[in-house]
């Protein structure tokens, strides 16, 4: 019998652990994969209902559904499920790790690559109900708008790996993200674009990479919106040098994170 190689090896255990990723996650609901489109639906419709639900609202340039569609459901499924997901990988798979075939790497894959394709499918199927209510919820430029959201998949990833390894020496790390998250919703511009923030705060939100994200993919959604801060540059960085320390830290520790 023909040998394997050592990536037909990993690629098939990334594919078992995202099966099981899913049947584990979503088999616990009673309401099962529905779930998937109904936690964001419910609180996209709490928010549209915070921010006006048909008028144009005070942006001026799409109605309301579609700007909170266009910036929650990127931020809520790439960032924030992502970087959780990848930050409580160590925890949620310990057993697996006790497979001669399975590394941690093989997790933090299958983990985000679960949120990418999440993100197309609630996507598509938001949209298309949005469309039967009358909106016109697609992108105006869809290769770029899937561009910047795909850097901020991976900064999110690489974040999400960053946190978990540390997180092995600091158990703090993982209650510190979790109370981040809403505080950085409201501080990455999600719910209101920046050309309603006041100028002389611009030099201290813009130090968040994510409301980078967040313009960028405001950008791509719409043409008629142009961001006065936004740079892909900053974004990009920000996404390299993170990877760059999660990748050292992960080849660093994770015998040691496996072996406790």
């Amino acid at each position: 019998m023909k040998a394997r190689s050592a990536f037909s090896i990993q690629r098939d255990v990334i594919f078992a652990i995202f099966v099981r990723e899913m049947i584990t996650r979503f088999s616990n609901y009673t309401l099962g994969n529905i779930w998937l489109v109904l936690e964001p639906l419910l609180m996209m419709v709490l928010f549209i209902g915070l921010f006006g639900a048909r008028g144009r609202g005070a942006y001026g340039f799409v109605e309301a559904p579609v700007f909170i569609f266009a910036a929650f459901l990127p931020f809520r499924t790439l960032w924030t499920a992502t970087m959780r997901q990848s930050a409580s990988a160590r925890g949620g798979t310990k057993g697996l790790l006790e497979y001669r075939q399975v590394r941690l790497f093989d997790v933090f894959m299958a983990r985000t690559f679960i949120e990418g394709g999440l993100f197309v499918v609630i996507g598509i199927i938001l949209g298309l109900g949005m469309m039967w209510l009358g909106y016109d919820p697609w992108p105006d430029n869809l290769l770029l708008t899937l561009g910047y959201c795909a850097v901020l998949w991976l900064f999110a990833a690489s974040f999400g790996m960053l946190a978990c390894m540390v997180g092995s020496v600091a158990r703090e790390i993982e209650k510190l993200v979790s109370m981040l998250t809403m505080p950085l919703m409201f501080m990455s511009a999600v719910f209101f674009p920046m050309t309603i923030v006041p100028q002389q705060y611009w030099v201290y939100l813009t130090w968040n990479p994510i409301l980078h994200a967040m313009e960028l993919i405001r950008e791509g959604w719409m043409d008629n919106y142009t961001s006065p801060v936004a740079d892909f540059y900053y974004l990009f960085g920000a996404m390299i040098i993170c990877l760059a320390f999660a990748m050292s830290s992960y080849r660093l520790t994770w015998r040691r994170i496996v072996a406790k």
